[in-house]
């Protein structure tokens, strides 16, 4: 729970697994993640910072403007996940998926932090593939683990 760009991946999550859209949605959420962790993250919370000693608040690096941008992405992330929990039964977990919760958390954010995975879970998504579970596991077995990327291939 204390890795934020963790939190904004999970964040996102209901809102990708949600979309009837194979493409757009993806590309458009992933950027959105991308800005997030490169930017606009630090406007999410309060932090203590050092030299000299004092607290930084969210207004005093980020403009009005981007705050409102900021909740009002948070509030769509919401009632995808609303939507999500509400409007469907949990399925039954698959081995695969225990195997994704059980892989190391470095691993996994390393492989969601490459564009070369995300085109690889497009192309799995656009082919019928909507597992991501399946995507993770079958991209770390086909171009983690030989050191190939998927754009070459």
């Amino acid at each position: 729970m204390e890795n934020r760009a963790q939190k904004i991946h999970y964040a996102f999550s209901a809102w990708i697994a949600n979309s009837q859209d194979v493409r757009e949605p993806i590309a458009t959420v992933v950027d959105l993640m991308i800005q997030l962790k490169r930017g606009r993250e630090p406007s999410m919370y309060s932090d203590l910072r050092r030299d000299p000693d004092r607290p930084q608040l969210p207004r005093d690096i980020v403009r009005d403007e981007a705050a409102r941008d900021c909740v009002r992405l948070a509030t769509d992330c919401l009632a995808h996940a609303v939507t999500h929990v509400t409007d469907k039964d949990p399925p039954p977990a698959t081995r695969v998926q225990d195997r994704l919760f059980t892989m190391k958390s470095a691993q996994f954010q390393k492989m969601l932090n490459t564009a070369d995975f995300w085109w690889y879970y497009i192309a799995r998504r656009e082919s019928g593939n909507m597992d991501l579970a399946h995507a993770v596991l079958g991209y770390e077995k086909d171009h983690v683990k030989p050191g190939t990327l998927f754009k070459n291939s």
